[in-house]
């Protein structure tokens, strides 16, 4: 994995991660007084978002503290001390605050991450010049653990990712990711009031809230910033979903416009190099959701794979921590270690149960912990509502399986 140095002393970012646990865990990033200027990033009408005519053109120096309707995108200058105010950064639309500024790039995914049932919206900032690297094992191996890592996508230092979680067409959380200078990246969640006209940053501690979005109530706990070094950390390359598999689609949502995802950034100069062509076949979508349809022609199993590789295979790899098991796409099933092995953490009291025991969800740890709601469930992190959708996917990808390769 590439690294760009920092202008940063190596004292203040090794204080900063190790006071927010990031260190060695992985966070996300971006440069110190960092400015992301619009005139450098793509127009509107070439990413599908929305620019008011009444918007000033050209680009905008832009600093920290400057009018939340300043055309740019900002990181804090010290990412122990984000913006108080979502507003501030200059990453939301000014005139319509819970979208992202019409600047930002959106995009989807094909397997998305389970979060509690909320629908999402994604979208990535750039920085001036900046491309995207997309791995070719092929032709830089040191870059991959093995062939199954191919098509993963590297963001230049500057890069902002952004997400929106949404019920009944209300933001409750808006999250941005950030790439730092030394190879890391930091994680800021914002919480949005049911008025939608604030979104304010979360701090140390977890928050849960019941919140109301007019048509029901909804429980929901943000996270606290540790908590996002979980998952996005160095073995999983910080960033979770933005990989060519997961992008090669047509979007869902007409407001992206008709066109492959692949074939619109390539379009727009956004790749150092574009993906060849023929693309990596896309991941299956599991099963229907507000992303559009599941995937007609995938069978059982590859839907099932799909999901465990977007939900699980980020930890759950030969390099990550939990690497007794395997649940990454391109894997042979043989090789996921899945089959009739012993769990690494317990059985979830179910005697005799293995990871996977062929016909046997209820003796499966890997249906176990997506089931419960208690001690050892899977996510550990994010997730107090079940996945009955995944649930019985999973289910009935383990009941077809008679006996192990």
């Amino acid at each position: 994995m590439r690294r760009v140095s920092s202008p940063l002393s190596t004292s203040l970012w090794s204080l900063f991660l190790a006071g927010t646990g990031f260190l060695g865990a992985g966070g996300c990033s971006s440069p110190a007084a960092t400015k992301l200027d619009a005139a450098s990033l793509p127009d509107a009408a070439e990413t599908g978002g929305q620019r008011d005519s009444g918007e000033p053109d050209g680009g905008t120096d832009v600093d920290v503290g400057v009018d939340a309707g300043a055309r740019g995108c900002l990181v804090p200058a010290d990412p122990k001390d984000p913006l108080m105010n979502l507003a501030d950064t200059g990453c939301m639309d000014p005139k319509n605050g819970t979208r992202f500024a019409a600047f930002a790039v959106p995009y989807e995914v094909n397997s998305p991450l389970w979060s509690d049932a909320a629908d999402k919206d994604r979208a990535f900032v750039l920085p001036p010049g900046g491309k995207i690297h997309v791995v070719d094992c092929a032709a830089e191996p040191d870059a991959c653990l093995d062939a199954a890592d191919d098509g993963r996508w590297v963001f230049p230092v500057g890069t902002i990712l952004l997400k929106n979680f949404l019920f009944d067409g209300k933001v409750l959380e808006t999250r941005l990711l950030d790439a730092l200078p030394n190879g890391t990246w930091v994680g800021y969640s914002y919480q949005w009031n049911e008025a939608q006209t604030t979104a304010t940053v979360v701090g140390d501690q977890r928050v849960s809230v019941s919140f109301n979005t007019g048509k029901r109530t909804v429980d929901w706990q943000y996270p606290k910033r540790r908590d996002c070094g979980q998952c996005h950390t160095e073995v999983a390359r910080f960033v979770l979903g933005t990989e060519t598999a997961q992008m090669n689609r047509v979007p869902s949502s007409a407001a992206l416009g008709t066109q492959n995802q692949l074939d619109k950034f390539a379009a727009m100069g956004l790749f150092e190099t574009a993906p060849a062509k023929p693309y990596k076949a896309p991941l299956p979508t599991p099963y229907s959701g507000s992303w559009g349809p599941a995937s007609a022609s995938a069978s059982v199993a590859e839907k099932t794979r799909s999901y465990l590789h977007a939900n699980c295979g980020f930890c759950h790899r030969p390099d990550g921590e939990f690497k007794t098991i395997d649940l990454r796409y391109d894997v042979p099933f043989k090789d996921t270690h899945l089959c009739n092995s012993v769990p690494a953490k317990g059985t979830q009291d179910v005697y005799g149960a293995t990871n996977l025991t062929p016909g046997k969800p209820d003796l499966s740890v890997t249906w176990l912990r997506m089931s419960t709601l208690g001690n050892g469930r899977m996510p550990t992190l994010a997730s107090a509502v079940q996945d009955k959708d995944a649930m019985d996917l999973v289910s009935a990808w383990i009941t077809g399986i008679k006996a192990c390769p």
